[in-house]
């Protein structure tokens, strides 16, 4: 029986695709037609002034409107992924909890200015918070893109971070020197960052263990050195770095509000992505190497173009990850292209659990949200003080063997 486009749609599969369009599509339309347009506009420009007027209130009343509207479509799609979802009708539902996390992810900037009378357009709490929450996402995606090579694939490497700041440094050169508009230089970004991932690939996948991983660092070194230095700085600005604009839809000072759900949004299908992959059969094969790669060569395998893969898909995720972040920042500098951005995402993925979905995620929210709390914390001992956010490497480094010891 040949199964149709329109039934396809209708299928439980995409029932949470519908309920996240109409979560953020019925909001909007609320605020529409209970804010105010400015005077003058018409069309959608007037649409948009008007739903501004509701989601860049400060106070408590516009913001609860949405709130009230949000909560409720929390309630009706929750009671409809239950009634869809195919289950054993002897075992009660289980609640689809990466949707209830993404619908908290959605309208937590609302709650944010609630509780504070500030405003998620302008400078505030909200307008703070959307900031480290934003920070968050991008880790998170890089944490993501480790795990696919590390917690799945079993891929160890110290050498992440040139995917990273080369999409951070790439993005800006091209925009900055060639004057290429947003969309041809993030192309172009990313395809550098399968260019150089392939490179990785052909050349490190030849040899295995810790010499790849050694192999991984001196390449992500070079990168850090080329960015770096001094006969580079007409190019790069040297160890200063450089900074280039960005079109004002980008620009997160202007529109933070609007560059919260882009990198939410990014983050989500990277997730999505890595867990539409392991659950295909490519991803049991990527499992499978990381389990036994002699076994799964003597089924008739070829774990070299696997593992290349795993390299690729990684590597751009990262990448776009990087992206963000120079975008985001409106400059890039060598320091995203140091050690740090390798050994975070590998404490991310292991604090949070390697070869699992959330763990990264989780791993990073952790890990960000903790630094940022404890940023401005003193600890008094006696007469001695210590400030906790400044000794913040020393104590991730304790957080990083803790981990290794206790989940090996």
């Amino acid at each position: 029986m040949q199964t149709t486009k329109s039934q396809i749609w209708r299928s439980s599969h995409f029932t949470p695709v519908w309920v996240i369009v109409l979560f953020v599509l019925i909001p909007y339309v609320v605020a529409v037609v209970t804010g105010e347009a400015e005077s003058g506009l018409t069309g959608l420009a007037a649409w948009h002034s008007a739903a501004e007027s509701v989601y860049c209130a400060k106070g408590i009343t516009a913001v609860s409107r949405i709130l009230f509207v949000e909560f409720g479509l929390a309630v009706v799609g929750t009671a409809v992924l239950a009634a869809t979802a195919k289950t054993n009708p002897t075992k009660r539902p289980k609640p689809n909890w990466y949707l209830l996390a993404l619908l908290g992810l959605i309208i937590i900037p609302f709650i944010i200015a609630w509780q504070t009378e500030s405003s998620v357009c302008s400078r505030g709490k909200a307008f703070f918070w959307e900031s480290i929450f934003i920070d968050v996402f991008i880790l998170a995606i890089l944490a993501v893109s480790y795990n696919l090579m590390f917690g799945f694939t079993g891929i160890v490497s110290f050498g992440h971070a040139a995917f990273f700041g080369t999409g951070a440094y790439a993005i800006g050169l091209f925009m900055l020197h060639l004057a290429w508009p947003w969309w041809l230089a993030l192309i172009a970004t990313l395809a550098l960052g399968v260019v150089i991932a392939l490179i990785k690939g052909f050349v490190g996948l030849r040899i295995k263990g810790l010499y790849f991983a050694l192999f991984t660092l001196a390449f992500a070194e070079l990168f850090f050195l080329l960015a770096g230095n001094r006969i580079m700085v007409n190019l790069t600005g040297a160890e200063d770095g450089f900074t280039f604009s960005v079109p004002d839809w980008l620009n997160m000072t202007k529109n933070r509000f609007f560059f919260y759900y882009l990198a939410l949004f990014i983050f989500v299908a990277a997730f999505l992505l890595v867990r539409q992959l392991m659950n295909s059969p490519t991803g049991k094969v990527l499992v499978a190497l990381r389990e036994n790669e002699d076994r799964a060569q003597m089924l008739g395998f070829n774990t070299f173009r696997f593992k290349l893969i795993a390299i690729v898909l990684a590597g751009v995720m990262a990448t776009m990850a990087g992206v963000m972040r120079g975008i985001a920042l409106k400059g890039a500098s060598p320091n995203v292209l140091g050690l740090d951005f390798t050994m975070n995402p590998l404490l991310m993925t292991i604090v949070g659990g390697m070869g699992t979905f959330a763990g990264p995620v989780i791993g990073a929210f952790a890990l960000r949200l903790t630094e940022q709390f404890l940023r401005d914390s003193v600890l008094t001992i006696g007469a001695l003080t210590i400030n906790i956010g400044d000794r913040w490497p020393l104590i991730l480094g304790v957080i990083f063997i803790v981990s290794v010891m206790v989940f090996p």
